[in-house]
Parts: C-alpha cells; structure tokens; sequence
C-alpha cells in the first residue's frame, strides 16, 4: 500500500478554510442578533401602536353607536313635540268651531227661511256671502260639513232625531232633512266628528 504523503502546506489550508468558515459564522451569528435587537423594539412599538389603535377603534365604535342612540332619542322626541304641535292646533282649531258651530246654524236656519224675493235683496245676498265666507274660512281649516240629504243615515256621521212618512220610495230609509248640519276636522285620513247631523230620515 502506497502511504499518503504528509502535505503541510494542504493541512494549513485546510485549517485556514475552517477559521475562515467559523468566522463567517460568528458574523453571521452576530449580524442576525444585532438584527434581531434592533427589530425587537420595533415590533413591541407596532405591538403597542395597533393596541392603541384597537383601543381608539372600540372608543369610536363606542361613540357612534352612543350618538346613533341619542340621534334616535332626539327624533323620537321631535317627532312627539311636533305632534303635541299639531295636536294643540287641531284641538284649538276644534275648541273655536263647536263655539261657533250654534251661530252657523243659525245662519243656515235664516237662510232656508228667506223667500226668493228675500234672498235677491241686499240684505238676503249679504247673507249668501257670509255664509259663503264661513264655509270657505272653515274649509280652509280642514272642516267641512257633513253630506246628509238623499244619503242613508251613518252612526259615525249622523243622529236621526225622527222619521218623516214619503211618498217615494226611492226615499225610504233615506235622509230627506236635515235638522242641525254637522261638521268634520280632516287632516290626512283623519276624521274627527264635532258634531253629527242631526237627520230626519224618510219611512
């Protein structure tokens, strides 16, 4: 067997490459925990930021949802004061009418009394107009009177006070006077009676 020669200057490489490989690795060693002790804080700093942010994300959800809430009270309670409004007007508007409801009547009653010739004069015209101008003022008011003549008797809207004996049988049953007109308040669908018509209905 042939002995391997002794290389001196081979084993001093072989040595050299070793050192040189152990020192690459300390380096390397070295520049990745440098690394890492300069990224460590960076990362405990994000940490924090986006626990800050979490934190300021859950007060503003807070604070929306808690101004959603007022904002939803704060309607609600327009929407009630506006609707005692309209409610304390529609009652006032009611309060007036039924005061001058017997004075309308009255009116309407005068009016059905005058002859022909009395209704021309001056007088019976001056009469038309005022009544004219109280239907109008009132309708602008949302109250109209209630239609009774020819039409069947309704609880809701008239009060038969008696029965008037007819020819026409087409009128039985029907309203053939009308005693004491009634008025209505409309607003919307609304319908409040002040005062049913009083009726007397054909038999």
């Amino acid at each position: 067997m042939k002995k391997e020669q002794h290389n001196p200057e081979l084993e001093k490489q072989n040595i050299a490459d070793q050192d040189t490989q152990e020192l690459e690795n300390m380096l390397e060693q070295a520049s990745k925990e440098a690394q890492e002790a300069e990224i460590s804080p960076l990362i405990a700093k994000i940490a924090e930021l986006e626990k800050a942010l979490q934190e300021k994300e859950e007060i503003a959800k807070n604070s929306q949802i808690a101004y959603l809430h007022l904002k939803a009270d704060f309607d609600i309670l327009q929407r009630q004061t506006d609707q005692k409004i309209e409610n304390a007007n529609r009652d006032a508007k009611i309060k007036i009418v039924k005061k001058l409801i017997p004075q309308l009547e009255n009116l309407r009653k005068s009016m059905l009394n005058l002859s022909d010739e009395q209704k021309e004069s001056t007088m019976g015209k001056g009469l038309v107009m005022m009544q004219e101008g109280f239907y109008k003022a009132l309708g602008e008011m949302g109250i109209e009177p209630i239609a009774s003549m020819g039409l069947e008797p309704n609880p809701q809207f008239h009060e038969p006070v008696s029965m008037q004996p007819v020819n026409d049988e087409a009128l039985k049953g029907k309203i053939v006077q009308e005693f004491e007109q009634g008025f209505v308040y409309k607003e919307g669908e609304e319908v409040i009676v002040l005062n049913p018509a009083k009726v007397v209905v054909g038999s």
